[in-house]
């Protein structure tokens, strides 16, 4: 009878810490999250075979992990585990201008962005004497074609997984409380499944702005179209800022000064444009305010620190493994 009780009782805490909570908590996604990202890890490090028709290192191939990867771990999870227009994943239509500003705000953000990646660019090669390379990346596209390819998969669809499940989904497992805390949670959970070491704090950035955007203009959409403009300003405007490649350099001394010179400036400036528009939405967020407090919040939301359990240290040792992984290029 002893051991029926104690079989009973360790099934009863695992299903309490690992099974699916009746009412969606932030913790459990995210548990799901690190599961398919290690998994696809082991993917990228199967299909490393130059031998392949499609290498993972390929555009056809890089592209098709990425489809693949947003759409098992960002877009098939947040429309799953959501209970639908209840949840307001998406969020609410507060009018063209704030999805304008958004987009627009793309631009200094990428301005931010690179003097960020070159920053940990140089510290990796200075400090280790090597270059730590994404899982996901793949040869400059050669024809019309393969750029439409590359804007596609490596842009257009990857910002919307990222919006609808970090700035959409999970964001609405938050009460309006706890906005700060979303805030931060939601920025380490997209630099952790982004698997690209040298962008950490460019990612980090990231993930602070559209964030904010999220809390500010009410949807998924202002992140969405603002990781678009990032991405599209830097291949639309090649030479203004430049971009360490660390495919190409083979010490910290191959970086020019050049990338320094132009990377302080671009971010200081970056940095004052974005306290523009942080002017600009704090006084759009007050003038909405009044019609959207009350209905963009569940009161059914556990609280936050319902996700803290065994399943939310399941999480933290699966990414710590990927990116123990990641450190040692086990995918290269």
């Amino acid at each position: 009878m002893d051991e029926n009780k104690g079989n009973i009782s360790t099934l009863a805490i695992i299903k309490h810490n690992f099974g699916r909570p009746a009412v969606m908590t932030w913790g459990w996604p995210l548990m799901i999250l690190s599961l398919i990202t290690l998994a696809f890890l082991g993917l990228r490090c199967l299909l490393n075979d130059p031998e392949m028709l499609f290498p993972a290192t390929s555009l056809v191939g890089c592209s098709a992990l990425m489809i693949l990867l947003t759409l098992c771990a960002l877009v098939l999870p947040a429309v799953m585990f959501s209970r639908g227009i209840e949840d307001r994943v998406t969020g609410h239509y507060t009018g063209i201008g704030t999805l304008i500003l958004a987009f627009i705000s793309g631009v200094p953000l990428m301005m931010i962005r690179i003097p960020l990646y070159n920053i940990i660019a140089w510290l990796t090669l200075r400090l280790t004497g090597k270059s730590i390379y994404p899982v996901f990346f793949h040869a400059a596209p050669d024809s019309t074609y393969g750029s439409v390819l590359a804007i596609l998969c490596d842009t257009v669809i990857p910002a919307f997984g990222v919006a609808l499940f970090f700035f959409g989904f999970l964001w609405t497992r938050f009460k309006g409380t706890d906005r700060f805390k979303a805030l931060v949670v939601v920025t380490i959970a997209y630099v952790l499944f982004s698997m690209d070491f040298t962008s950490i704090l460019a990612i980090a950035a990231a993930g602070i702005w559209c964030s904010y955007l999220r809390a500010r203009t009410h949807n998924m959409w202002a992140p969405f179209l603002c990781l678009i403009s990032m991405n599209l300003s830097e291949m639309m405007l090649p030479g203004t800022l430049s971009r360490i490649d660390i495919f190409e350099v083979q010490t910290y001394a191959d970086i020019g000064t050049t990338y320094f010179y132009s990377s302080l400036p671009s971010f200081f400036m970056g940095m004052v444009l974005i306290l523009f528009f942080i002017r600009v939405l704090d006084s759009f967020s007050i003038s909405v305010r009044h019609e959207i407090t009350g209905m963009e919040y569940d009161d059914t939301i556990p609280a936050f620190d319902k996700s803290i359990n065994l399943s939310l240290l399941l999480t933290l040792a699966v990414f710590i493994t990927v990116w123990v992984l990641i450190i040692k290029g086990v995918y290269l």
